[in-house]
């Protein structure tokens, strides 16, 4: 998993797209509009979260992958709504042409793309695409429209490979609400233990 934070969430309005830069203190503020101290979160291990999912199959993937930080966490829950097409049984994050170009979340394919010098609106429009699967405005097939905006040829593979990527907006705020069950259940305990040791 990546240890660089988010750069990024967009969200497209009707005046265009807004690019919300995120970092340690948009996480805590957050937090603390949900009620909950950032010393709270901070003492929250993978295993607090994992026992907080509402799935099996997503508490076993944060019991596998062990995410230590709130991206981390971010990247794990976004593996539970990424479909990509691989064979069943296999997991999209040990596939190499996954760790190669790893797509969480549709920021990634923008960020990826500005890394490798992609013009900041034509990394918007292919991520647009990659969200769509389609272009609106030419009536372009996939590889037309790949070949068209010059896509690097790893980036081609996830975008042909992906049937559905989240944006970051929605895996985060899924993250904070069972950031919330986790606390609230972490003073729980806290408060039966106490109870018990009286």
């Amino acid at each position: 998993m990546r240890n660089r934070g988010y750069k990024y969430v967009i969200k497209k309005n009707s005046m265009g797209y807004m690019l919300l830069c995120i970092n340690a203190t948009w996480i805590n503020q957050m937090l603390r509009d949900r009620g909950i101290r950032p010393k709270d979160f901070r003492k929250l291990t993978w295993k607090d979260i994992a026992g907080a999912q509402t799935s099996e199959s997503r508490k076993r993937l944060f019991e596998e992958l062990k995410p230590a930080s709130f991206w981390q966490m971010c990247d794990t829950l976004a593996l539970s709504y990424a479909e990509y097409d691989v064979d069943p049984g296999e997991k999209l994050y040990q596939q190499d042409w996954f760790v190669r170009n790893p797509v969480y979340t549709l920021e990634d394919i923008y960020e990826i793309l500005l890394e490798k010098n992609v013009w900041q609106e034509d990394a918007l429009r292919i991520m647009e695409f990659a969200r769509r699967g389609k272009c609106c405005m030419l009536r372009l097939s996939q590889d037309e429209f790949l070949q068209l905006y010059d896509v690097p040829e790893g980036i081609q593979e996830v975008i042909k490979k992906s049937k559905y990527i989240p944006h970051r907006e929605k895996v985060i705020q899924v993250l904070l609400d069972i950031i919330e069950r986790a606390v609230y259940a972490s003073k729980r305990k806290e408060e039966l233990e106490n109870r018990e040791s009286i």
